[in-house]
């Protein structure tokens, strides 16, 4: 074989692994990517109770149906009738189990509470999961229930991970909500994709999560601004306390402050746990959490009343 005919070869390999790499780059990667978003069925283990009456409660079933027709299913504890209702939101992969330890201690405190399943998740109904998008109407969904079983109590939002984003995308859809508690959202659909895809898998952004994003909300036919949940802060002056952990790699804590620093709302706070993780500023350092939670809710309703 020739200098020439080796050459020959050699640019042939070359030009099919350009190609190859292209074809897994522009093609492969995005689409199982936008399938993983949307198709997964994987669910983290519980680490906490499992049951209401593990942690003292009673609870009554709840059912009710997002505004695109899947069914959602969860508990209600109607509370004291003088105190607002909070509505608890789960993250990705988890179920309302995630939120049990704090409906059951905001029920002791008087508060009527709703914990429940978003779409995809523990026993409500399957249907593609969208990373807040869609998930937004299952929360609008749940104030609609809470509206049913207690029409003049005050509604409060309180989110962790894609709950919190959900929580805040749903506040700006359907408004009236006194209070939002954000626990490590994220900024925006196309912001978590492109972090995550850096994180993860040591990928550049471009220009596969932007492929990620296109191919997800052609699929699911949606606007991906529809998911940024930083433009919902901005347009919002509800109360809100953001938290964060401070060893947060996949929501770190700058989000927050950005997000607090947006927000027009005259009521607001943030509490970062410095040694916290993703979604564990609660099982972290509860005492402080959860007086943090809870002295914000008072300052909320101090605020609200007439001097």
């Amino acid at each position: 074989m020739t200098h020439r005919s080796l050459l020959g070869w050699l640019y042939r390999l070359m030009f099919l692994a350009a190609i190859l790499i292209a074809f897994v780059l522009f093609l492969v990667l995005p689409v199982a990517g936008s399938f993983l978003i949307t198709n997964s069925h994987f669910h983290f283990p519980e680490r906490g109770p499992t049951t209401p009456e593990a942690v003292g409660i009673s609870v009554l079933p709840a059912e009710f149906v997002s505004q695109d027709g899947i069914p959602l299913r969860g508990w209600w504890i109607p509370g004291d009738r003088s105190m607002p209702v909070i509505i608890l939101v789960h993250g990705l992969n988890r179920s309302r189990l995630e939120m049990l330890e704090r409906g059951a201690d905001a029920s002791r405190r008087g508060y009527g509470v709703l914990l429940f399943d978003l779409r995809n998740h523990g026993e409500s109904g399957r249907a593609y999961t969208t990373i807040g998008v869609f998930e937004s109407r299952d929360v609008c969904a749940a104030s609609g229930f809470v509206k049913s079983k207690a029409v003049e109590r005050q509604q409060i939002l309180w989110g962790v991970s894609m709950g919190a984003s959900s929580a805040i995308l749903a506040a700006k859809q359907c408004p009236g909500f006194s209070a939002i508690i954000s626990d490590s959202s994220f900024l925006s659909f196309r912001e978590t994709v492109d972090h995550h895809l850096r994180l993860i898998l040591r990928l550049p952004a471009f220009p596969v999560a932007n492929l990620i994003v296109a191919i997800t909300s052609y699929r699911m036919h949606f606007d991906p601004d529809d998911g940024d949940v930083e433009a919902a802060v901005h347009s919002m002056k509800t109360p809100i306390l953001f938290i964060a952990g401070g060893r947060d790699r996949r929501m770190p804590p700058a989000l927050a402050e950005k997000m607090f620093k947006e927000s027009p709302s005259v009521v607001k706070e943030l509490l970062i746990i410095p040694t916290a993780r993703h979604g564990e500023a609660f099982a972290t350092d509860r005492t402080t959490y959860l007086n943090s939670v809870y002295g914000f809710l008072e300052r909320v309703r101090d605020n609200a009343v007439p001097k």
